[in-house]
């Protein structure tokens, strides 16, 4: 009798302590420090499993932002157009990583993941940038982006609908290229002080939620 109970107090003590680490696992994200962001970008072999794709090639890491401003100066469209504009983000980011993979790893990709997070100086900072976002995105829906360079025409980009939670901005659009048609969405985020601006596309007639999913994945990943 004696051997049970203690038996089923240490099964109570190790259910105990098994539900206080899985609670800690859940947490809410803590702020990134600038040492962590490489480590928070999936590998080709995860992007791999994500896209449902073979031979994701991963380009050179980015550590600054692009400025697409020539090629489209609506600020409400730059931002769901391109992933890390400097005109979008501004000063107040702090560090970023960003990190383009493509198959095959030419001009004429089937499957494009572009994902990169960016460290802002605090969680509200952060969260302003989305807030920023969000009503610029909402004036960029079912939108037409159609660019000239030196006389050539870039792949057309017409965008689908946002949808916003307070935490996270998803929006599909298609990208046409001559008479290739690829499938995308891009997705925005913040946890913390961390904001997780993603892009994703594959070809036409996919289902496209992988944008989201890399953000997913990032969160989980964050310190608890």
């Amino acid at each position: 009798m004696i051997r049970l109970a203690v038996s089923l107090l240490m099964l109570v003590l190790l259910a105990t302590a098994c539900a206080g680490n899985g609670d800690k696992a859940q947490g809410p994200p803590k702020d990134v420090p600038a040492s962590a962001l490489e480590g928070l970008l999936l590998s080709p072999d995860e992007i791999n499993t994500l896209m449902g794709t073979q031979g994701m090639v991963a380009h050179p890491p980015v550590t600054e932002m692009g400025d697409h401003r020539n090629l489209l100066p609506n600020l409400n469209c730059l931002g769901a157009w391109q992933v890390d504009e400097s005109a979008i983000y501004g000063t107040k980011w702090t560090a970023m990583r960003q990190v383009l993979l493509r198959a095959p790893d030419t001009d004429d990709w089937n499957n494009l993941v572009v994902q990169s997070v960016v460290i802002f100086p605090s969680p509200q900072d952060a969260t302003d940038f989305l807030n920023q976002s969000a009503d610029r995105w909402s004036k960029c829906t079912n939108h037409h982006v159609n660019i000239t360079l030196n006389g050539q025409p870039l792949p057309k980009w017409t965008s689908g609908d946002l949808t916003k939670t307070d935490s996270e901005l998803t929006m599909p659009f298609t990208r046409v290229n001559g008479d290739q048609t690829r499938a995308c969405q891009r997705a925005l985020a913040v946890a913390a002080n961390l904001v997780m601006d993603i892009q994703a596309c594959k070809p036409d007639g996919s289902s496209v939620t992988q944008a989201a999913d890399i953000v997913d994945k990032i969160k989980a990943a964050m310190p608890r």
